[in-house]
């Protein structure tokens, strides 16, 4: 009793803070399944950087505040940048740059907008296999496990409907092999060309990526 009454005639002090929350009001965490690993094995820093730049508008200038160690005036600077011109998406950026740099360092922090950069412009020269399976996270995939022609590799694993529209594609010059264009029909797709000896990147018009992981 007296240990007890000793403990409660002294101040307590105690401070709290708000939840850190994702734009649809899920709080950061592995049961979550949104965590962000400071261990470059669970989560790269290309994945930091690109989590971040894709932070909703609504959220940035809170997660500026918060993960960053920018000063109260420079967090302002950026999100007035940002206000005057969205598009540039500057306050992401900045909020991804700084997030790695402060983890990774700053080569890090640089050799992840390099990827973001190149991934974007379907550009793999100088990456890593590491770097673009994670710049690439998601990409459907499928196993290639022998030489074969191209229209045979661009049916058989759903790059096109069919042969016909497999020619189709390489005629209006819509399919690239490791980001360099491809039109000829008779052309074989060899384990050679595999980057880093790994994977072959096939993409269909602009946007749609797929991945061959050579066995």
């Amino acid at each position: 009793v007296d240990l007890i009454r000793k403990v409660l005639d002294k101040t307590a002090y105690a401070f709290t803070m708000p939840l850190i929350l994702d734009p649809t009001g899920k709080k950061f965490g592995k049961s979550e399944g949104n965590a962000l690993w400071l261990d470059k094995n669970k989560t790269s820093a290309y994945e930091i950087y690109q989590y971040l730049i894709n932070a909703d508008d609504s959220k940035v200038l809170e997660y500026l505040k918060v993960f960053t160690f920018l000063s109260k005036e420079q967090i302002e600077d950026v999100y007035a940048q940002q206000q005057a011109a969205p598009e540039t998406r500057i306050a992401q950026k900045t909020l991804a740059w700084e997030v790695v740099k402060d983890i990774h360092g700053k080569d890090e922090a640089d050799n992840a907008v390099l990827v973001s950069q190149k991934l974007f412009a379907g550009d793999f020269s100088g990456l890593s296999v590491q770097d673009i399976k994670a710049g690439m996270k998601g990409v459907p995939s499928f196993p290639f496990e022998k030489d074969e022609p191209v229209i045979d590799v661009l049916v058989n694993n759903k790059i096109a409907s069919s042969k016909r529209e497999a020619r189709d594609f390489l005629k209006a010059n819509a399919i690239s092999v490791n980001g360099k264009p491809l039109s000829d029909e008779t052309a074989l797709i060899t384990k050679d060309m595999a980057l880093g000896g790994e994977i072959l990147i096939f993409r269909r018009g602009k946007k749609k990526y797929f991945i061959g992981e050579v066995k």
